[in-house]
């Protein structure tokens, strides 16, 4: 039997919530018994009650009920509670029917203490889970978990360590072999990652090179039942190497490819280009507040003027190699230094005019209050 990935990253918390059930488990039981033996004069047995406890015990790490403890649904709290008291009184009846001791016990008795364990394991776990997140330890360097493909991996890690973050842990959105960069420990499956979410106390979870669409559905729900907020590093733009394949005869020219979630770190959900320019053509004049978007020029030369509210820069797009990688919340200018230039984007979202800012005031106010809810 594999051991549950909660048990693995939780350790002590894990065995708290285990030892807290087998608590419930003897309260119930004593509670329900009194009621009984009081009716009908019987004396307790309590092989029963070691039977519940290894039963409950045997259920909690095959089924792994405790996986979902410490997330903040209601819903799905009442739900694997059910389903964990369900099972313990399934096997507890197949038990006593295999062995055939079923005469021995009462089945109102039984029945009456799961009922009773049920209501309890709800309220003290969602107690102790409320004293677990007030007792977690006091703010130093904030534990981070990094999402982020190959080739952002060194640029992330070095960014967040400049931010004095300890990246705990990297999670890569496509397929990766190794275990462990830099001897960080690489988190190869979606729900052993939520588990390092929920039971490492980590502080902050992190996308370097990404945007929030990228990251599984499985994982964005772990992140909003633990209240932990999905944060970009935001690094605003990069320019990035385009691979090329030279053919060995020159008539064949040469090929340059981008590959999703290798070289472009975000769902394409939109692709278009701009041909028959002049030059000296100014276009753009606008951010985004959502989009993602990776520009080339496979011919001519084009500027692209850079914004982010502080700061300026330009970019000269002029060789079909060389991409440009743009964040949202970046104002940005496209200048046609050549005629006939050719501009090529990939974005991550479908056209929404409301997603754009086009007034360059406007961009600035939206611009100081990100920054200023960043800073916060």
């Amino acid at each position: 039997m594999r051991m549950p990935s909660a048990l693995r990253y939780g350790h002590l918390k894990y065995l708290s919530f285990l030892l807290l059930d087998l608590a419930c488990i003897i309260l119930s039981s004593y509670l329900a018994y009194s009621i009984y033996l009081e009716l009908s004069h019987r004396r307790f047995n309590y092989s029963v009650v070691s039977i519940m406890i290894v039963i409950d015990i045997i259920v909690t790490l095959v089924f792994n009920t405790l996986s979902l403890a410490l997330r903040w649904r209601k819903r799905r709290e009442l739900f694997e509670s059910a389903r964990h008291t369900l099972i313990c009184l399934f096997i507890l009846g197949l038990y006593l029917f295999l062995t055939k001791t079923s005469a021995d016990y009462s089945r109102v008795a039984v029945i009456t203490s799961y009922g009773i364990y049920f209501g309890l394991i709800v309220l003290f776990r969602t107690a102790w889970r409320y004293i677990l997140a007030k007792c977690r330890r006091k703010p130093g360097k904030p534990s981070v978990l990094l999402m982020t493909t190959d080739r952002f991996v060194d640029e992330g890690i070095k960014s967040l360590q400049g931010l004095n973050y300890h990246v705990q842990y990297l999670y890569f959105l496509e397929k990766n072999d190794k275990t462990e960069i830099n001897g960080i420990p690489v988190v190869q499956d979606v729900k052993e990652a939520a588990s390092v979410i929920c039971w490492k106390e980590i502080d902050k979870i992190y996308i370097y090179g990404l945007n929030h669409q990228m990251v599984p559905e499985y994982l964005s729900n772990a992140c909003k039942e633990m209240k932990i907020n999905l944060d970009l590093v935001d690094f605003h733009y990069r320019v990035i190497d385009v691979t090329m394949k030279q053919y060995e005869d020159p008539k064949f020219g040469s090929l340059f490819f981008l590959e999703g979630k290798r070289d472009v770190p975000f769902q394409i959900r939109r692709v278009y280009w701009i041909t028959e320019t002049q030059a000296a053509l100014h276009r753009g004049f606008h951010a985004h507040k959502l989009n993602c978007q990776l520009l080339y020029c496979p011919y001519g030369v084009i500027d692209i003027l850079l914004d982010d509210g502080e700061q300026k820069t330009t970019v000269t797009l002029d060789k079909p190699g060389k991409g440009l990688l743009i964040m949202p919340g970046l104002w940005r200018e496209m200048v046609w230094k050549q005629s006939g230039s050719i501009l090529c984007v990939l974005a991550s979202e479908y056209y929404d005019a409301q997603e754009y800012i086009r007034n360059y005031d406007e961009f600035i106010a939206y611009s100081k209050k990100y920054r200023e809810s960043a800073e916060a």
